[in-house]
């Protein structure tokens, strides 16, 4: 967002002064109203991508202005603030759908209030690209249930919109909690067959005795216990799809099995002697590299080429971190129980972008449902966050003495962060800043607070 807009609105002309000085000098476009009713003609007249407005002002409160902003556009973020603040005040402003409650002076908190402004902004920003996208997205293809739109993700997009009209295998590979059962059933109900089963399997959860009556049933008296004829997961799915879920854990000595009823989709229940075929999509999944399993001779080569044919593999969160805000809202009001909807403070969102997530997508479902029970009110604080996100006691001993200076710490991942991105881009500071999530200004400043300088031998911007 090139020079924001950013209302002002304010009863005392001192402070109307102040801010809007204050908010010029970090480049933004001030507009200003010394009251609400004004507040509500120059919104309607102007664009606008933020208001920061006072609470106690003649004839129109903050409270109502913020209703009456709400109505024109639902979207637009508004920052209250208030000279006599109490906890059912702000309750109440963010209960009516303010951004964000303050306390004058603004001047005794600079810091927090321009962060919460820059995180208000790149919110508004990102629920715009959201629609945008979304929109874009669902004329081509339909998956509400599939969230991100890093490069990456629409690249994944495009591969199940493109693969969904075949009954090839296709083989899913990522870390555990990237999604990958949700991509593979996405491809299911965005194909011919959707209306059929699907079906599920986890074959690492299959003992060797069990693997042929489950994958192709048995007949009455096969085995012990074997009281009647009992059809198999493939059976079950017939006409549909069946995932098979971890063929990575399958020993190898059991992996030809598989790799009969794949190439010639024909069965035989354990007990028959009769061979019947099967009309199955399969799609596979596993959190291991088929590839290099291969190599160490721990997965079966040609097994490994049947599977392939169409091959994907979904990122870790760690590689699409871009997507993390959207994730963030989405289990917010997931998992959200009263009426007033829970908000994170930006100093959350900051140090939550830090993080590697080796647990991905569940990993970050987890840490948000714990930071709302564990949250006083309705703002998610640095208080909240669960203590598996920090550094273990061994590596907080190593960053500083005594009592955690969180802090110091969130300010170290950011600058660890922000080296990262600057090498990653080659020092440019203009694709490190997009892939940082901020403004060129923004990232100049902060290397000048972490005293971050380039290396020599690269040009400067």
């Amino acid at each position: 967002m090139i020079n924001p807009s950013i209302l002002v609105v304010d009863d005392n002309r001192n402070v109307l002064f102040t801010i809007s000085q204050m908010l010029s000098d970090e480049g933004y476009k001030i507009l200003t109203a010394s009251n609400g009713k004004e507040a509500l003609e120059v919104f309607k007249k102007d664009l606008i991508n933020l208001v920061i407005s006072d609470i106690k002002m003649p004839d129109v409160s903050g409270i109502d202005l913020l209703g009456e902003l709400k109505n024109v556009n639902p979207g637009i973020p508004v920052i209250l603030l208030t000279g006599y603040g109490s906890i059912a005040l702000a309750v109440e402003a963010l209960k009516q759908g303010a951004y964000y409650f303050f306390e004058k002076p603004i001047l005794n908190n600079r810091p927090k209030f321009l962060s919460t402004i820059r995180q208000a902004l790149k919110t508004q920003q990102l629920e715009k690209e959201v629609i945008d996208l979304r929109k874009e997205v669902e004329e081509k293809y339909s998956f509400p249930n599939i969230i991100g739109y890093d490069l990456k993700m629409l690249s994944i997009y495009d591969f199940i919109g493109k693969i969904s009209q075949t009954d090839k295998t296709v083989l899913v590979q990522g870390e555990s909690g990237t999604g990958k059962d949700l991509i593979a059933k996405t491809i299911h109900y965005n194909s011919p067959r959707r209306n059929k089963p699907l079906v599920t399997v986890n074959c690492g959860a299959l003992t060797e005795t069990l693997l042929s009556s489950e994958l192709f049933g048995h007949t009455r008296g096969a085995f012990t216990g074997a009281v009647k004829d009992t059809i198999g997961r493939f059976q079950a799915a017939e006409g549909g799809t069946l995932i098979l879920e971890e063929i990575g854990e399958v020993p190898l000595h059991t992996q030809k099995v598989y790799l009969r009823v794949l190439e010639e989709k024909k069965l035989e229940p354990v007990g028959s002697n009769q061979t019947r075929k099967v009309d199955v999509r399969i799609i596979v999944t596993t959190n291991r590299n088929l590839r290099e399993e291969v190599i160490k001779g721990t997965f079966r080569k040609d097994l490994y080429y049947r599977l392939s044919i169409l091959s994907l593999i979904v990122p870790p969160l760690r590689d699409r971190i871009s997507d993390l805000s959207l994730l963030v809202d989405y289990f917010l009001k997931k998992f959200q129980e009263g009426e007033t909807p829970i908000k994170i403070e930006p100093t959350v969102m900051d140090y939550l972008k830090t993080l590697s997530w080796p647990g991905n997508i569940r990993e970050l479902a987890n840490v948000i449902q714990h930071m709302m029970t564990f949250c006083n009110g309705n703002q998610i604080t640095m208080n909240d966050l669960p203590p598996s996100v920090f550094p273990l006691e061994k590596e907080v001993e190593e960053i500083t003495q005594g009592e955690i200076d969180l802090i110091k710490m969130v300010s170290d991942l950011e600058k660890k962060w922000i080296l990262k991105k600057l090498e990653e881009s080659g020092w440019n500071k203009e694709k490190s800043s997009k892939l940082l999530g901020i403004t060129r200004r923004m990232l100049i400043d902060r290397m000048k607070k972490h005293e971050i300088s380039m290396p020599s031998g690269f040009l400067k911007e």
